[in-house]
């Protein structure tokens, strides 16, 4: 600490000394210290290190110095497992010297205790020590709590939470990068894939084919029209966690004419199952009928596939309050509660299997999770029940979609700005 001179004071004469040993010997002096302050048994006998300084001031009372001027065998002892063994001047030096003279000088003047923390380190060994300057007389007692243990614990954890931060960031980045790319993959095979697909439908149509040469136009043309569903669902994947959302163009429409469509294209695709649609009241409103038609068709796909063959998947639109309701209902086993709970999230089956239903599922799990992040950029939200009597879907929209675009792009800007 700078301008601070330790010295250590013999035992004025005419004063008992402490087993009638010096301050150099270990041992605090009960005798007066330049007459200023009494040094209490406490300081002597007591388990807590203290170190005791002594303030010099001029002749304007002005603080010229503090001098450490004696010790417990408690600090004596600290110094020799934390110090260098048998060398008390040294640590006392070097834990004076971490001192705020400045703070120091304030505890004397205002006797405020002065509290801090000491970093030591001597001949290869680290302590953290809790310091406490307590005013006494003219100068002050250190008292010192040895908090090493706690601080070393206290690095370990942060370590420990660095690194597994550091972890996280690095799979976080790993994983951005994998939908980034296969949202870049995905993109580049819509070409080729179209190309697949007109190909084979001029072939078939066009093409002087036999009987077996037609069926497998057609296999090829149904394998081509599933790997282009599932590049869809890439993009939108790669749309929503990437690029802000998936984007929506509103119009005025009629959800029933929606229903009515998307219901007609999968009766014909699945003519050995039966899908029905009640429309109940006004289904008039501002929407992206091209995305509402996805979200359908997903909730109704994802119903054929889960639920029993011989069993109606049930559409129903109807309104409620000042939203339009939109359920997909099938009969059929128990969604595991557990499922339930990761439903919506990517990558993920969106139900159990009817008892004997040994279809293989199809698809890349994103089917449900693209259904919730197109009603939510609607402004909607999307629930599921699963009981006994089977699972519905309820799909709930604000009649103006418009207001939760606007309200989305502003979040967005707010999130751009904070990045910047």
């Amino acid at each position: 600490m700078s301008g601070w001179h330790r010295r250590a004071l013999p035992a004025p004469s005419g004063e008992e000394s402490l087993g009638g040993k010096s301050v150099l010997g270990g041992l605090m002096h009960k005798s007066s210290v330049s007459g200023k302050f009494r040094v209490g048994r406490q300081l002597v006998e007591g388990e807590t290190p203290c170190l005791v300084f002594e303030a010099t001031r001029g002749r304007d009372g002005a603080l010229k110095s503090l001098q450490c001027v004696g010790w417990n065998p408690s600090a004596e002892a600290c110094a020799l497992v934390h110090g260098v063994p048998c060398d008390m001047d040294r640590w006392v030096k070097r834990m004076e010297g971490l001192l705020d003279a400045a703070a120091c000088a304030r505890a004397l003047e205002t006797g405020e205790p002065y509290l801090t923390e000491l970093h030591c380190q001597l001949g290869g060994a680290e302590s953290w020590w809790q310091a406490t300057a307590v005013p006494r007389g003219q100068g002050f007692s250190l008292w010192l709590k040895n908090v090493t243990d706690a601080r070393c614990k206290d690095s370990k954890a942060r370590e420990a939470l660095e690194r597994a931060l550091e972890r996280e960031e690095r799979m976080a980045e790993e994983a951005a990068f994998r939908e980034r790319f296969i949202g870049v993959l995905g993109h580049d095979l819509r070409n080729p894939l179209s190309a697949v697909m007109v190909s084979v439908r001029a072939l078939c149509r066009y093409g002087s084919l036999s009987s077996i040469q037609q069926e497998l136009g057609q296999r090829i043309e149904a394998s081509a029209g599933r790997m282009s569903k599932m590049i869809s669902d890439i993009l939108d994947l790669t749309r929503a966690r990437q690029s802000g959302g998936i984007p929506l163009f509103l119009l005025p429409i009629r959800l029933s004419t929606v229903c009515q469509q998307v219901v007609g294209e999968l009766s014909a695709a699945s003519p050995d199952r039966c899908i029905l649609y009640d429309e109940q009241g006004c289904s008039e409103g501002v929407w992206d009928a091209e995305r509402l038609a996805q979200v359908l068709s997903n909730l109704v796909s994802n119903a054929l596939e889960h639920g029993g063959e011989e069993v109606p998947v049930i559409v129903r639109s109807y309104p409620q309050g000042d939203m339009q309701a939109l359920e997909v209902h099938n009969p059929g086993p128990t969604i595991p509660a557990d499922r339930l709970a990761t439903l919506f999230e990517p990558f993920q089956q969106g139900g159990a299997p009817a008892a004997g239903n040994g279809r293989k599922r199809r698809g890349l799990g994103l089917g449900l999770y693209i259904v919730k992040e197109l009603v939510q950029a609607h402004g909607g939200q999307v629930s599921v029940q699963s009981t006994a009597e089977g699972t519905t879907f309820t799909v709930l929209l604000p009649r103006d979609a418009r207001q939760a675009l606007a309200v989305n792009h502003t979040q967005q800007e707010k999130l751009i700005g904070m990045r910047d």
